[in-house]
């Protein structure tokens, strides 16, 4: 899997630009809004509408 252009930070579900990929997984990740730092909460785009879907059921 290519490297996402963007992550969407699931505390405050803002696109973040700022991160590392590498070997087809999230090493490192920042999101400049609220200061989450934690890779297990972001997501790529596919994993957050999946997720959203999830929740709407």
């Amino acid at each position: 899997m290519a490297a996402p252009d963007y992550l969407i930070c699931l505390n405050c579900e803002t696109p973040c630009y700022v991160f590392e990929w590498e070997d087809d997984q999230l090493t490192e990740a920042f999101c400049q809004v609220c200061g989450n730092d934690d890779p297990e909460q972001f997501a790529t785009e596919d994993e957050f509408d999946a997720l959203s879907r999830d929740l709407g059921e």
